[in-house]
């Protein structure tokens, strides 16, 4: 991508450059570890009042252009979400809260003031019949995970900040752990899911690039704690929300954990030479770009191969 003379910043897709090259996927990547973090006793909102590098803003590095995550992109309400974050706060004893509103539904205006004012609170507003199916399946998954000898006995909702050295200069990093025991480096994070079957997590963890997510967690542990290099051990537990409330722990393989490096690494490399710039640029071009029908829409027509 070409952006104003002097300022030109290339930004390549995933999956160009070698490990371990000095420009690994088109941008300088500095491979030290990180440096200098801290473990932060502060609320939901204050931890996203810090201003910092974070995976959730590489992955809008990664999938849209700086300039989008310079803006940040927030995620709207939705039921999944909500359910989520009520799970979450049930089953882990922090989080993001919720209000129940007692009411049978939203039809009212009473009702949709409760739960406006809760959404305005920075609560997750839940009607009161919908509190026991939330309350079985965090207590299902707590069983299930205690059946597999993991015991929510750390610290849950850590937060960390921490240091990225890059050659365009420093970039201070913040995360924020569902479940950790930073002594002996394990880090335990939930996901809320409808199907956590094998297949399915594959596709939502390409789809939500979790991988960059475990990366960025483990590199904080090991600038809080330079013994824990080569050791951290990160899972996943995927948790279904409905009935029968599965769950399926996962830990990153080898080429899981590689991905993730790559994708951070070079989206810290790119906000590092953005800030150094104050260049923020989007991926689009500053040229007229062409408007190609897909595939399967030419063959519906009667397209041949060669006229595709």
């Amino acid at each position: 991508m070409k952006s104003a003379p002097g300022n030109e910043l290339e930004l390549r897709p995933a999956g160009s450059g070698e490990a371990g090259s000095d420009e690994a996927e088109g941008v300088a990547v500095d491979w030290r570890h990180p440096v200098s973090a801290k473990l932060l006793d502060v609320t939901a909102d204050e931890y996203h009042a810090i201003e910092a590098f974070s995976s959730s803003t590489a992955k809008i590095v990664l999938e849209r252009s700086p300039g989008h995550a310079r803006i940040g992109l927030k995620k709207k309400p939705t039921k999944s979400l909500d359910g989520g974050n009520i799970i979450h706060r049930l089953l882990l004893g922090k989080g993001k809260g919720f209000d129940v509103i007692q009411h049978g539904d939203y039809k009212t205006k009473a009702a949709q003031a409760k739960r406006d004012a809760a959404r305005d609170a920075g609560l997750v507003p839940v009607l009161a019949h919908e509190m026991e199916g939330y309350a079985t399946a965090a207590e299902a998954i707590r069983v299930q995970l205690a059946d597999r000898g993991i015991v929510l006995d750390g610290v849950s909702e850590q937060a960390i900040t921490w240091v990225e050295k890059t050659p365009h200069g420093d970039v201070l990093c913040k995360g924020m752990m569902d479940h950790v025991w930073p002594d002996v480096g394990i880090i335990l994070d939930i996901k809320t899911c409808e199907d956590a079957s094998q297949a399915a997590i594959e596709r939502a963890a390409e789809k939500y690039n979790y991988a960059v997510q475990s990366t960025a967690y483990s590199r904080a542990l090991v600038a809080l704690d330079p013994d824990l290099a080569g050791r951290v051990a990160f899972s996943f537990a995927f948790c279904e929300t409905s009935e029968p409330h599965a769950v399926n722990v996962t830990e990153p393989d080898g080429p899981f954990q590689e991905l993730g490096l790559r994708r951070w690494l070079r989206a810290v490399n790119i906000w590092a030479e953005c800030a150094a710039r104050n260049h923020w640029p989007t991926t689009y071009g500053a040229n007229v770009n062409p408007l190609s029908p897909p595939s399967w829409a030419l063959a519906r027509e009667g397209f041949t191969a060669d006229e595709r």
